[in-house]
């Protein structure tokens, strides 16, 4: 695994692995959040505001994180937090908003490509993930959980192609496939939203789970 670090106005930013240039690669996503078309929002998810209260403070990771939303508010609730993304562009707001709402100390973004990332074992007290795919590293995420922690998460099923018919399958999850995941864990909610319409404007079609670790 190659590693390097690249100096910037805001401090070194880690960068590991080399993503593939395609469709959805770090270039293509860099190019959409420079010019304004990538995910712009700023507060956290609702689905991962509804389920914190059952998450005792200490270390989280957020996948996936993009321009910081969940990061910056979990580190605003006492967490520690790695954020990891693999646009640069994205991350560098993401620093910057944390810097003004004073929880940069609480919070690093790391640059990598998360099917090369170094993921530790038993680690995070919560793993996040928001609006993104990717079956390669969900054995990863499943150990970098410690014993009794959590994961919550939330992507696109299979039946947002009634909105959205260019999304490729391969970035959408199969009826039952996330708790499928996590069978053997304990399974604290769950949904999956959109299997029989197409949907309305801020309809979206996710399957979304909270899981808990079992302990050892």
């Amino acid at each position: 695994m190659s590693e390097h670090h690249t100096a910037s106005t805001h401090g070194p930013v880690r960068i590991i692995g080399t993503p593939p240039e395609e469709r959805n690669s770090r270039r293509d996503w860099n190019r959409r959040y420079a010019s304004g078309r990538g995910p712009q929002k700023e507060d956290p998810h609702p689905w991962l505001v509804e389920n914190l209260w059952r998450v005792k403070r200490g270390r989280a990771l957020d996948v996936a994180c993009g321009m910081g939303r969940d990061s910056i508010w979990l580190a605003q609730q006492g967490f520690r937090v790695h954020g990891v993304d693999f646009s640069a562009v994205a991350l560098r707001a993401a620093r910057e908003r944390a810097a003004r709402l004073g929880v940069l100390d609480r919070v690093q973004f790391v640059v990598a490509d998360l099917t090369q990332f170094g993921f530790p074992r038993d680690y995070y007290d919560l793993v996040i993930g928001f609006s993104f795919w990717e079956p390669r590293i969900m054995g990863d995420l499943r150990d970098a959980v410690r014993p009794g922690g959590f994961l919550i998460y939330e992507t696109f099923n299979i039946w947002w192609k009634w909105t959205r018919p260019d999304v490729p399958d391969r970035f959408l999850l199969q009826p039952g496939e996330l708790r499928q995941w996590f069978k053997d864990w304990r399974v604290w909610a769950y949904r999956e939203v959109g299997s029989d319409r197409p949907f309305t404007a801020g309809k979206k079609a996710v399957s979304s789970i909270v899981a808990q670790k079992p302990e050892a």
